[in-house]
């Protein structure tokens, strides 16, 4: 230990007598290790850190996977076949279930809309959790007339004081009676989503009505959640639930005939969905930018320690031995991979805050910081970079030949043409790692210059949106049609808007929903018939989303529950189920009703263009819509058009819905753009990034090439001047280093080409509209690379050719 310490004063000694060479590799590993640490602390919030539940490598995610298209795609359970699931395993401590859901709360103070999550009785159970104050759910509240209320405790601060006194109380939520069961820890929070839920409710209100929830096998809307039993694995859960799938197909072929199987992966799995693949690829990149970072360390390296050369051999001679040197050297690295790492932690911090406003929607988002096990990663990285960049260096310097560097002091290099192969071969590296990062930056920006260019088969620009939750008490069926078609019709003359209307789901929100149907003429069993993409609109609801009529007409007034049932398709739809022929005047009988209508045969009376309602990169599935007068199962989204700013439409719209019922509040209030916006955050966070990391490598890249050239003018320099003295051209020596320079650079490139071209397709899922061997990206950042290695040539060769050579000649 006292020789480790002895050797920490001795390198720290010989940084202060070099502070420029200190300074510069400090700040050059702080800016790869700062950095790495910034993507790692997204990494670990996201990805790697484990669940706030007790055990929770045990909780499971769980579906049921539907083949009717042929692949497995999951799908969510009906409470008929979750109740079956629950009682029928003996593989899992527990199963829950959960859907999300929207609340008002009235009756204390202003009206509020809520976040809210109906969940089975032992949902907290089965995560571990427990509220601190009041009780659980019991298996009473899924019945009818039990309906309870487990409050968040940032509900229970900001609405009810915080009130002790609070559980047993009753609450109205959308004009029904809740009872309080107790209130959760403040750091729960599931499902895990922003914003959070603020109240779970037991799921007595599904079991109640003439149709109740709990009843309807297939209608699919419920997340399940298990926790193994203790020694369980993955693989024995799912062949578990693979056989009960089975069995329910064939009890309920109806419903069930295709759901063959079921899903089941670690509930962290399933809640970082496809943000994995974009955080793989970000981190991997980070981690070519800290490897050109050590490179050009280990350069700086080994021409310090071609300048100690003398001092080494000195040290050699008094009897130090090559693993003495060889610690000493590797000493000095940590020493400066700890320096670079401390300074690193508040660059990543720095990158941290700055990125912060692009990244786009991930789960647990709120948790990225730079913790404990981030700081550890950063200390340990640094470890490992020190030991890096300095092993090489070490073992070259250490072999010297003490007597030949006696003898020829300072003008001696370790190992003379051996080291200039080392350099060469290192600048080659890094830029044919720079390279890698150029063409993954590259494809990734034509990737997203060309989604800006996607038509979504509307007009979001200038369109304000908003919704409002009418309650079942107060407003029946017919009082929901007559309030939301009042509201529109003063919306609409509002002072700057064009038109109003309201529909359901609005593109690139996140709902969705498929409902199965026939086709007239084409009779099919139950189980058999087709499921697309259903819509609900009213009025004007194509003109002001401004999507075309392909032929037919859109929704009228008279489209209403008095009125013959109507429905219209997209192209999609129409090129799907009525090739060949036109759809206007064919029928339909869809699977959705409100008990006013239920499934009637429905005449299609127009075709409208095909929109992206998952996103920017989804394809344009078959969609039909409904007149949704005729099926009032949701509330539509409101759509106004204006001519002006959507947000200064705000009060106005706020105002008109409080004149007409002060008690309902408005929510989720977005223009247009916002959503369209949202469908690029991914994609946009990760061009950033990686453009960033690339331009970050580009420069590294071309500061290792000027760096091994200016070091190969200073070794050359009696050739360089005899060259001069005998009669050469400046012309000629300049093109002597510039060829050497791009020489190295184009080597570098081939290389690159080679690895960018198999590493290409590990990016292929996240382009749009690119082919991951894109000739145009390759070859275009090709020669941005060839052109800036020119640049950091010309310098060194500039200063070669204006040597002196008699100077030169006579210093030497």
């Amino acid at each position: 230990m006292s020789r480790l310490l002895n050797d920490g004063r001795f390198g720290v000694r010989q940084l202060r007598k070099n502070p420029t060479f200190a300074l510069t590799t400090i700040l050059t590993l702080a800016l790869g290790i700062g950095t790495t640490t910034a993507i790692f602390s997204l990494v670990y919030a996201v990805m790697l850190k484990p669940l706030p539940f007790p055990e929770s490598d045990r909780l499971v995610w769980l579906s049921q996977e539907d083949h009717s298209a042929g692949t497995a795609i999951p799908e969510s359970l009906s409470y008929p076949d979750y109740f079956d699931w629950r009682a029928q395993n003996r593989t899992f401590s527990g199963l829950a279930s959960f859907t999300g859901g929207n609340l008002t709360l009235t009756g204390i103070g202003e009206a509020e809309h809520l976040t809210s999550a109906t969940v089975s009785s032992n949902f907290f159970q089965v995560l571990g959790a427990a509220p601190i104050l009041g009780r659980d759910f019991l298996w009473e509240e899924e019945k009818p007339g039990h309906r309870g209320v487990m409050l968040s405790y940032a509900l229970w601060e900001s609405r009810f004081g915080a009130n002790p006194h609070v559980v047993g109380q009753p609450v109205t939520l959308n004009g029904q009676q809740y009872t309080v069961a107790g209130v959760m820890p403040r750091s729960f929070n599931f499902p895990i989503e922003q914003p959070s839920v603020d109240l779970w409710t037991s799921l007595s209100a599904a079991t109640e009505g003439a149709s109740p929830m709990t009843a309807q096998r297939g209608a699919d809307t419920l997340e399940v959640i298990g926790r193994l039993k203790p020694n369980v694995t993955l693989e024995q859960a799912k062949a578990e639930m693979n056989v009960i799938a089975r069995n329910l197909a064939k009890q309920y072929p109806d419903s069930n005939k295709w759901y063959t199987t079921a899903l089941v992966k670690p509930e962290v799995e399933h809640l970082v969905g496809d943000s994995s693949q974009g955080l793989q690829v970000l981190f991997g990149a980070v981690v070519l930018v800290l490897l050109i970072a050590c490179v050009n360390v280990a350069g700086l390296l080994l021409t310090r320690g071609a300048q100690r050369s003398a001092e080494v051999a000195l040290r050699g001679v008094l009897g130090a031995s090559r693993m003495e040197i060889v610690r000493q050297m590797l000493v000095e690295s940590l020493l400066l991979s700890l320096l670079g790492g401390l300074a690193g932690i508040p660059l990543a911090t720095a990158i941290l805050q700055g990125t912060i406003r692009f990244l786009p929607e991930m789960p647990r988002l709120n948790e990225v910081s730079v913790n404990g096990p981030v700081l550890a990663f950063a200390v340990g990285l640094s470890v490992l970079t020190g030991l890096l960049f300095g092993v090489l260096p070490a073992v070259r310097i250490s072999g010297i030949n003490p007597a030949a560097a006696m003898r020829e002091g300072t003008r001696t290099v370790t190992g003379g043409r051996a080291q200039h192969r080392m350099q060469t071969w290192m600048v080659i590296g890094e830029t044919a790692l720079s390279l890698v990062l150029l063409v993954g930056a590259g494809l990734l920006i034509r990737s997203f210059v060309g989604l800006l260019h996607v038509d979504p088969g509307f007009d979001p620009h200038g369109v304000f949106t908003a919704r409002i939750s009418l309650p079942d008490n107060e407003y029946p069926h017919d009082g929901k049609i007559q309030f939301t078609e009042q509201l529109i019709s003063r919306l609409a003359l509002l002072p700057g808007v064009k038109s109003a209307s309201a529909g359901w789901p609005l593109p690139m929100s996140g709902n969705s929903a498929s409902i199965s149907f026939t086709v007239e003429g084409h009779p099919v069993p139950k189980a058999d018939r087709p499921s697309e993409a259903v819509g609900l609109a009213l009025p004007g609801y194509f003109e002001t989303m401004r999507i075309p009529l392909i032929a037919g007409r859109t929704f009228v007034a008279h489209d209403g529950p008095k009125g013959p049932p109507v429905a219209i398709v997209n192209q999609a739809f129409a090129k799907k189920y009525f090739a060949g022929v036109s759809p206007v005047g064919k029928h339909l009988t869809a699977g959705l009703g409100d008990g006013t209508l239920n499934s009637p045969m429905r005449e299609v009376v127009g075709v409208v263009g095909n929109i992206k309602r998952q996103g920017l990169t989804a394809e344009s599935d078959p969609e039909y819509y409904l007149p949704w007068s005729q099926a009032v199962v949701t509330t539509p989204y409101l759509c106004i058009r204006t001519a002006g700013n959507p947000a200064d439409l705000e009060k106005a719209v706020s105002t008109t819905i409080a004149q007409m019922d002060p008690s309902i509040p408005m929510y989720q209030v977005h223009d247009l753009d916002f959503y369209i916006a949202r469908s690029a955050a991914q994609p946009r966070f990760q061009t950033l990034l990686v453009t960033s990391f690339a331009a970050m490598a580009l420069l590294l890249a071309a500061i290792g090439l000027y760096g091994v050239l200016s070091y190969i003018v200073q070794q050359r320099s009696m050739e360089i001047a005899l060259r001069l003295a005998v009669g050469a051209q400046r012309g000629e020596v300049l093109g002597l280093v510039l060829r050497r320079g791009m020489a190295l650079a184009a080597i570098g490139v081939a290389m690159g080409l080679g690895i960018s071209a198999c590493l290409s397709r590990f990016i292929a899922t996240l382009l749009y509209g690119v082919h991951p061997l894109d000739p145009l990206t390759f070859a275009g950042v090709s020669l941005l690379l060839l052109l800036v290695a020119l640049a950091a040539s010309i310098a060194p060769a500039c200063r070669a050719a204006r040597a002196d050579p008699m100077t030169t000649l006579r210093n030497q």
